[in-house]
């Protein structure tokens, strides 16, 4: 993976699929059956790339990570509340990381595994799709409401399964509008994207080709900034259908002509 185009081309595909709720994940195991010759980034590159979809969360929410962050200098006014809920939420896929990462890697080289993974993220955003638009906000959800999105969050780390799409469904169950739901999503995902990249940053660390890697990074920030805007916009009309109808389509169709 040296090459400047095809970097920046798998930036801005995980960035569009990161935060779109269609599995960046799954897309990636099609592809390498799909295409010939077509092979996974190396650690470090895939490390730079969801680096390069956390500055993308990082600077969307900006003013919503400030206002927590003031928050839980009042602790008397309930400032406590979002980010303990952020906490308890991130411990499910933790623990999964934690204690089944080794069980879990074999997946991502089966298109089974990825297509029933998009079937079942399909069938969560047709559900969600069809609920009337909630009027909770995130501060009024309960710890127990966090940790059943935070266990969705912790199923999609299966190849095919939307990080995204499973959290904002959950969230939607609950009782969080589209665009609440998707603000929790996206706010729950900086420590779990940043404690990955924490975690396996040592793999940049004397790595080659490090200018084509991180424009590759900045493709991926660029296209999840826009992915967001796209996303908040469609959850502001609660259309979550057509993503329903695109995983379903594409986790059929390979279940059909690749498996």
């Amino acid at each position: 993976m040296t090459d400047l185009f095809n970097s920046i081309l798998l930036g801005i595909l995980q960035g569009v699929t990161e935060f779109l709720p269609v599995s960046s994940s799954g897309h990636l195991v099609l592809a390498q059956s799909i295409l010939p010759g077509f092979s996974s980034p190396s650690a470090a590159f895939d490390i730079l790339l969801h680096g390069g979809t956390l500055v993308a969360v990082i600077a969307y929410f900006r003013r919503d990570i400030i206002e927590i962050a003031v928050g839980m200098t009042r602790p008397r006014e309930g400032g406590w509340k979002l980010p303990m809920l952020l906490v308890v939420g991130s411990v499910p896929a933790a623990l999964v990381g934690f204690f089944l990462m080794d069980t879990i890697e074999p997946l991502f080289s089966s298109p089974k595994v990825a297509s029933g993974g998009l079937l079942f993220t399909g069938v969560l955003l047709l559900i969600a799709s069809g609920l009337r638009s909630g009027r909770s906000r995130m501060p009024e959800l309960t710890v127990g409401s966090a940790v059943l999105i935070g266990c969705f969050q912790a199923v999609a780390v299966t190849p095919g399964v939307s990080r995204s799409g499973a959290t904002i469904a959950a969230a939607m169950l609950v009782g969080l509008s589209g665009t609440e739901a998707a603000r929790f999503s996206f706010l729950l995902s900086i420590p779990a994207v940043g404690g990955a990249v924490l975690l396996e940053g040592k793999a940049i660390l004397g790595a080659g080709h490090m200018a084509v890697y991180f424009a590759g990074a900045l493709a991926a920030a660029a296209a999840g900034w826009f992915s967001i805007i796209l996303l908040m916009r469609v959850l502001a009309k609660g259309k979550l259908l057509p993503f329903a109808v695109y995983c379903l389509s594409v986790g059929f169709l390979s279940l059909v002509f690749l498996v």
